[in-house]
């Protein structure tokens, strides 16, 4: 047990990519199975591994500190108004453009109310994806990657395996190249989001907000026109990647000392 421990302690990335695809890939079967029709426990898998993976690299304050992370609300107004807004607008500026590249004139009347698809936003935090992924990649994996990596190395390597852990979904018809290379952008802003707050509860919004802005503001478009709105989407998230780098740099992502919550057993 004992060098299984130590093991687990030099290698706690690797560890963590490991059991969070076994978990994923395995709790994917039912849902499989069920096709898309049961709950998706296999969201769980980052949050589940990166708990386990901390506990038995750190002890309780390594586990302490995701567990602060995913709490942590008081931050400056305006990266709320980020992770809000960020994804709403890139996928209403979508919309818009698509017109101008011979898309139809976007329906929004098929857009449902605020009010019908509220209910059902919150359903889609807890088992979605946001509340199960976030403390995994951004409250676990990104400050051990920032150790050993620039916050742009860090975050596409994050990105390719956050890719990587989607493959299922193609199994159900629920993956696409553009959604794909849309993860490995976003993983660019992400972490940007998370050196300036420190904040797994922003990622968990900006999640919910991005995952869901796709899901129903989609609707104002159909067949092609919807996959072509759909990669002028990735497009302005491709932008937005691009100007962080340029503005930032490519070291922290940040103008300051990088917020670096405590990390404890990481090395």
């Amino acid at each position: 047990m004992t060098s299984f421990l130590r093991l687990v302690r030099q290698h706690q990335l690797a560890a963590f990519f490991s059991l969070t695809l076994a978990l994923t890939w395995f709790a994917f079967i039912p849902f499989y199975l069920s096709n898309g029709d049961s709950i998706p426990w296999f969201t769980f898998g980052p949050m589940v591994s990166g708990f386990v993976i901390a506990a038995l690299s750190g002890g309780w304050a390594s586990v302490k500190a995701i567990l602060a992370s995913m709490v942590k609300w008081r931050v400056s107004p305006l990266w709320y108004l980020v992770a809000f807004g960020l994804p709403l607008s890139t996928q209403l500026a979508s919309i818009l453009v698509n017109p101008l590249f011979g898309s139809a004139t976007p329906a929004w009347g098929n857009i449902p109310a605020v009010t019908e698809i509220l209910p059902i936003i919150a359903l889609y935090a807890v088992f979605s994806g946001p509340l199960g992924e976030e403390p995994g990649w951004r409250g676990f994996a990104t400050p051990r990657l920032l150790t050993k990596h620039s916050a742009l190395a860090g975050s596409l390597i994050l990105g390719a395996i956050w890719a990587i852990w989607h493959f299922p979904l193609g199994l159900v018809g629920d993956l696409s190249l553009c959604s794909t290379i849309n993860v490995v952008l976003a993983a660019v802003v992400f972490t940007w989001l998370y050196q300036n707050t420190g904040s797994v509860l922003l990622a968990i919004l900006m999640h919910v907000a991005h995952q869901n802005s796709v899901r129903f503001l989609g609707k104002a478009f159909i067949d092609a026109d919807h996959v072509q709105q759909q990669w002028i989407g990735v497009a302005i998230w491709a932008v937005a990647a691009i100007a962080i780098v340029a503005v930032y740099g490519t070291e922290s992502f940040v103008r300051r000392p990088a917020t670096q919550p405590a990390v404890a057993g990481a090395v």
